[in-house]
């Protein structure tokens, strides 16, 4: 039987039109669909937010044959890449924006020099190659960081390091910039030859691993690309977007859950030289690629990003296994080693470890040189169990440097000097209502942490009719919702970032102007990552926990846990009158959210019964009605409830519509009342939600500690806040 005629893929945008131009065109045969030059489609942000069912990114692949063949073994589907050849002849260069390359005996070219004395003399010293000096010159970072400045160079000198600074502070470059640094300088291999792993970033969360990703690959990017990216809403013509690609010099991708894992194979079959991971994503991978396994063994560098989250108790037992392959081999556990030999030396290689986090216990630090390094992968034994987790981390890594190089630059306290710390103590039914007056006395970028995924789902519903614009963010989403969510938020002026503690490490996002911890956390370190999400990089920053009565041990401890007193933190300014008024709006939105509820509950409950008994074939018994009467009372069941609901969302609507009067603000004469407003109105610093309410940051509203007799001078006054801690 002959061969069915070749038909066009899905996507293809060309015909053959005849067998003359198909000899003018190279053809290159792929058996497989993940072999095939796919290229990612780049979508706006408002596509794909309702029926694309879960999808996060599609991808294409243009001029493709499909062939089918009939062998021994039965009917084979096969692909033809279709291009046309550079010079009119046949080639057999592949089309593949990531793996093609220039010929093999096209020579290495030779990185422009940067004038790094006169325009980045602070970075001088460290000797970056030119493509890292011309990105840090383009993005305006003069200077290195603390932590930069610290861990750079010590990294340079091929050393282990073990870096603890607080968050924001620059830690992805301060690994980053040595590590793409010796990739950039070492010698290309051949072009037509797979690119070997050599650097593997594990990261504990998804969006960090995405983050650090993102960071990296905008170092290797042109200094044109740069500068095109930073003027908004200039996007690229399709001349630009279809134009040749030349392929990086060093690739960096990215591994993680939530996303197509047929793609991520794909990357990493084509090669990359950067790979950053969450453990989980990558162990399920490598169960199936032993390539890749031999490759992390390896490695020339191996970092763990926010290693003490990596090492609490259940998390990531991936990582194990992982970090096993790591270990070095001692000469006596080769096969080829002398079997009467007693040499136990670790073989030497050339693996380079960076440890960093914004909370390293102190444990950890005296640890890493007294413990003793495992000789051989092979010994290491389940049995042997670690006094604890930070132990355990540290009989899993292998760092090659005997005196492994410590660099702590974390605050005193934990808390940066940029961040102003405060609370509110209430009870726990009235946390929605001090919430609510925070957001509309103090607007801005507000990332709201909740220990529960249904505390969320409690408080989302309540913002929406409250016209409070918030997103949400926990684990059950899907990935390609959670990212969606973060963009808004970013891009979002004045929002709220309902969050579970998967927010709270890592995440660089701009300008968050409030932490608010609506439910305590249970331990130091979480609580240090979730105000690491404001005051970074130097910026002001305010955090404020909301405390009932039974979570006053727990922050007592949390705060001895950091060598501080709950009396260090001073209390929130609150407009009493202000907060009775808003007191009903929530109560009149939390009825209209019960009574949506249980009609939906009662809609989902009947008709799940009615299904069930549908599918079991059974009939109802006597406790329900009839088609007919059960239609009828359930009619007016709902038509009475939508009734008390339309009723209540006008109410509510006429009560937001209203405005907020401070007391003693006159709004009929603004120049009189015991508050005059006029000057506030004429200077622009009035609250817009508040009448009579100036506009002031929220810093600035702490409540002062009334000063002590004879151990103050006279009309001296103490602040509780983080500037006496």
């Amino acid at each position: 039987m002959a061969p069915e005629a070749p038909t066009k893929l899905a996507g293809s945008k060309r015909r053959l039109q005849s067998d003359s131009l198909a000899r003018k065109r190279v053809k290159t045969r792929h058996k497989t669909a993940d072999a095939l030059p796919w290229k990612a489609v780049s979508r706006p942000m408002e596509a794909g937010m309702d029926g694309d069912d879960g999808i996060l990114e599609l991808e294409e692949v243009d001029d493709v044959e499909v062939v089918y063949e009939e062998t021994g073994a039965g009917r084979v589907l096969t692909f033809n890449v279709v291009a046309a050849a550079p010079t009119g002849e046949d080639s057999d260069v592949e089309d593949d924006p990531i793996a093609a390359s220039s010929s093999e005996d096209e020579e290495i070219p030779v990185p422009e020099a940067f004038d790094s004395v006169n325009l980045l003399p602070n970075w001088h010293s460290y000797t970056l190659h030119p493509q890292l000096l011309r990105v840090l010159h383009a993005r305006g970072f003069s200077s290195p960081t603390p932590i930069q400045s610290t861990a750079i160079p010590v990294a340079m000198a091929d050393r282990d390091v073990v870096g603890v600074a607080q968050t924001g502070s620059g830690k992805t470059l301060a690994y980053g910039l040595p590590i793409l640094h010796r990739l950039l300088s070492d010698a290309r291999p051949s072009s037509k030859a797979k690119r070997q792993l050599g650097a593997l970033i594990l990261a504990p969360t998804r969006e960090l691993a995405l983050q650090v990703s993102s960071h990296l690959n905008e170092c290797l990017n042109s200094v044109e690309d740069i500068g095109k990216t930073k003027e908004k809403g200039k996007e690229k013509t399709k001349e630009e977007a279809k134009g040749p690609r030349s392929p990086p010099l060093v690739s960096v991708a990215a591994i993680v859950g939530g996303m197509s894992a047929q793609k991520q194979r794909r990357i990493l079959d084509r090669g990359v030289d950067v790979l950053v991971a969450t453990p989980g994503r990558l162990w399920d991978i490598m169960e199936d690629d032993d390539q890749l396994a031999k490759q992390v063994k390896h490695l020339k560098f191996l970092v763990l990003d926010e290693a003490d989250r990596m090492i609490e108790t259940g998390h990531f037992a991936e990582l194990e296994n992982i970090l096993r392959l790591t270990l070095r081999e001692s000469k006596s556990d080769q096969i080829e080693a002398d079997a009467d030999t007693d040499d136990e030396e670790p073989i030497k290689d050339g693996l380079q470890t960076f440890v960093f986090s914004a909370t390293l216990s102190k444990d950890l630090q005296r640890n890493v040189k007294r413990r003793s390094r495992p000789k051989s992968a092979g010994k290491y034994k389940k049995s042997q169990k670690p006094a604890s987790t930070l132990d355990d981390l540290l009989l899993r890594l292998d760092f090659r440097d005997p005196e492994p190089e410590i660099i702590d630059l974390s605050p005193k306290g934990g808390v940066v000097s940029t961040l102003k710390e405060s609370k509110i103590e209430c009870l726990s039914a009235d946390k929605d209502v001090y919430l609510y007056y925070f957001l509309l006395r103090y607007p801005g970028r507000s990332l709201v942490f909740l220990s529960s995924i249904d505390g969320i789902r409690r408080l989302m519903p309540l913002t929406e009719l409250l016209n409070i614009k918030a997103f949400p963010l926990h684990s059950q989403l899907e990935q390609r919702q959670r990212l969606k969510n973060l963009d808004r938020f970013k891009s979002t002026p004045n929002s709220v970032l309902l969050a579970t503690d998967i927010a709270a490490r890592g995440l660089d996002i701009p300008e968050v102007d409030h932490v608010i911890h609506y439910q305590i956390p249970r331990s130091a370190d979480v609580y240090v990552h979730r105000n690491g999400r404001t005051a970074r990089a130097m910026r002001d920053g305010f955090s404020m926990m909301m405390c009932s009565p039974d979570e006053r041990r727990v922050v007592r401890a949390l705060l001895g846990s950091l060598g501080r007193q709950e009396s260090e933190i001073p209390e929130m300014s609150i407009e009493l009158n202000l907060l009775d008024k808003l007191k009903e709006r929530v109560q009149l939105a939390r009825q209209i959210e019960t009574t949506h509820h249980q009609i939906k509950k009662a809609n989902h409950d009947r008709k799940w019964m009615k299904e069930t008994a549908e599918a079991l074939e059974v009939e109802l018994d006597s406790d329900f009605l009839s088609d007919s009467d059960e239609d009828k009372v359930s009619n007016q069941k709902r038509k009475a409830k939508d009734a008390k609901n339309a009723r209540l969302k006008a109410e509510l609507k006429k009560l937001l519509s209203q405005p907020l009067v401070a007391r003693g603000v006159s709004t009929r004469y603004i120049t009189s009342g015991s508050t005059p407003i006029v000057d506030d109105l004429l200077a622009g610093k009035f609250n817009e939600t508040m009448v009579g309410v100036k506009k002031t940051e929220a810093g600035n509203d702490l409540v002062k500690k009334k000063k002590k007799k004879n151990n103050k001078k006279p009309g001296e006054e103490e602040w509780h806040g983080i500037e006496e801690a």
